[in-house]
């Protein structure tokens, strides 16, 4: 049975996603413009910094063409610093039962979107990412499903590969930037790569990527984030159609994260993998379980064509779909199959 948030949440959780768009617009020096460029067909919109100073003529990627960005764009003179209204808004939402992140994955989450990662599309996947759909589907969640000692960063490698822009510091440089006892952790099957940082056995950042054909142990370099990156299978499927959510750390956090149909579905797939632990595979069908019984009824069409997208991918996908709904609760067997 789920439990909802009050109507207050909703409301604060609306407002507060609204002042965070805005503010990543209102962000830039004054006399700053919006252009646009055409890449491979595609529409992008760029930010023009003005004339002089130490971001002269630089251009920053603002994201792809859609009529939500144009909107943005159209309106991001109306930018205060509302920093204090932001932080009132995220403590009546986490005082209505939305979780917040661990100390310091909020501040690696924060980190990282200061350094322009979110801007980048790069998304969160993981547990923290399934902690913003408290108060983005206005439910409440177990805490047993929420513990975590990880950061999970991913991103399509065309996105990587194609974006004309990098941070200005690789991931590493960040992290270090918050705790210079961040190390690099070599690569399982090649060690002059790093897809991995770790604070000795306190916390970890993993970056993964999207796998180009058979699954393989080379990892690939995403350039715009400076780093290596680990390429896993039925990753294309989780990172296509990202949505916007707020971490609830401090005045709030702008991030990405998967559709949360794609994040139900892909947590089935991978909860039956033979490389999962029982104890994760466990985990994972507790996430699952959790946002298909509330998509069961506030989207239920965009779980079924996510979950019917899956099932058409292959033997392989059926069969772990399978095996990972024979293990589910009627009600959610029940709303995949409707």
């Amino acid at each position: 049975m789920i439990e909802r948030l009050p109507l207050s949440a909703h409301t604060s959780y609306a407002e507060l996603m609204e002042r965070l768009r805005l503010a990543r617009f209102g962000e830039y020096p004054v006399g700053s413009t919006f252009v646009s460029k055409t890449v491979k067909g595609r529409l992008y919109w760029y930010v023009q910094m003005p004339t002089g100073g130490a971001h002269s003529r630089r251009q920053i990627y603002a994201g792809p063409d859609s009529e939500a960005l144009r909107e943005r764009i159209a309106r991001h003179g109306e930018h205060r610093a509302d920093v204090d209204d932001r932080r009132r808004l995220v403590a009546a939402i986490v005082a209505s039962g939305a979780p917040r992140p661990d100390r310091t994955s909020a501040q690696i989450i924060q980190a990282l979107a200061e350094a322009g990662v979110f801007r980048l599309r790069a998304l969160l996947i993981g547990t923290v990412a399934f902690q913003t759909y408290a108060a983005h589907l206005g439910v409440r969640l177990p805490v047993s499903s929420l513990a975590t000692l990880d950061l999970d960063i991913a991103q399509d490698f065309g996105i990587a590969s194609n974006l004309d822009e990098t941070l200005d510091r690789p991931i590493l440089d960040i992290l270090r930037g918050l705790d210079p006892r961040f190390s690099p952790v070599s690569y399982a099957f090649d060690s002059t790569r790093t897809t991995s940082y770790a604070l000795g056995e306190r916390y970890r950042v993993d970056v993964l990527t999207t796998n180009r054909g058979a699954p393989r142990d080379t990892p690939s370099y995403l350039p715009t984030l400076g780093s290596d990156a680990v390429p896993l299978p039925y990753m294309d499927f989780l990172l296509r159609e990202p949505v916007e959510t707020a971490v609830l750390q401090g005045a709030g956090v702008l991030v990405n994260v998967p559709a949360p149909a794609r994040y139900a579905v892909h947590k089935l797939i991978v909860s039956r993998d033979r490389k999962v632990n029982p104890e994760k595979g466990l985990k994972d069908r507790l996430q699952a379980t959790q946002l298909i019984q509330a998509l069961a009824q506030d989207d239920p069409f965009a779980l079924r064509e996510a979950y019917g997208e899956a099932r058409d991918r292959g033997e392989t996908w059926r069969k772990l779909l399978d095996e990972a709904i024979s293990l589910l609760p009627k009600t959610a067997k029940a709303a995949l199959e409707a």
